[in-house]
């Protein structure tokens, strides 16, 4: 079986559809030089199980959720409460809820306060914007379709065009200039791919600071 026929049969699956098609092709041609054939396609599964979907328990519906932010900011209720319940649903961002409130004032004592933020592997992350000062333009980069296009739903939805969302993948796509770059737990996903590559990944980076955090 080739490696396009791989990548199809991986991302026509349910799981897997939202998927980055750029990121399943580099996990299924690294499992190719590691493995026998016959185990490519479970071996990259359980990869992009490990680097992307253990961090939701369950899978979001993101259109009921839009729905009910919808709902929640007619109703008047203030964003950050409304954006909160979301934020929670990913493992990576809800383990920084309890310290939000002071989590980039702290790293701007260090870094200044940026004109621009790059946030790779973001997760729900930018939704954090809403706790960021005024006049910051934030891109986040990630491998999940859907949650990126949920991602812009509510931006335009909350009238915010400071924030850029797509889809990237830190080992093949480039990286923009920023001031600030943020790598939030991704270094130990690096690693779990290609152990030799992750300094390679930070030094890259056109920034002047690097934030990284780890589990």
């Amino acid at each position: 079986m080739s490696v396009e026929e791989i990548v199809e049969k991986i991302v026509s699956s349910k799981k897997y559809q939202s998927l980055y098609k750029k990121t399943v092709e580099r996990v299924v041609r690294d499992c190719l030089k590691k493995y026998p054939e016959r185990e490519v396609e479970k071996r990259a599964r359980n990869l992009l199980h490990q680097i992307w979907g253990v961090f939701y328990p369950t899978r979001p519906d993101f259109r009921k959720l839009l729905k009910i932010l919808e709902t929640d900011i007619k109703n008047g209720k203030d964003i950050r409460e409304a954006v909160l319940p979301i934020l929670k649903l990913h493992a990576s961002t809800r383990e920084r809820i309890p310290i939000l409130k002071d989590f980039y004032q702290r790293i701007f004592e260090v870094t200044g306060q940026p004109k621009t933020i790059l946030d790779l592997a973001c997760g729900l992350n930018p939704l954090t914007y809403l706790w960021l000062p005024e006049g910051i333009d934030y891109y986040g980069f990630d491998i999940d379709r859907e949650q990126a296009q949920f991602l812009k739903s509510v931006f335009k939805l909350l009238r915010v065009n400071r924030v850029k969302i797509g889809l990237g993948d830190v080992f093949v796509d480039r990286s923009p200039r920023a001031d600030v770059v943020f790598l939030l737990k991704i270094l130990p996903l690096i690693r779990q791919q290609q152990r030799t590559l992750d300094l390679e990944i930070l030094e890259k980076q056109k920034a002047e600071y690097l934030v990284v955090s780890f589990p």
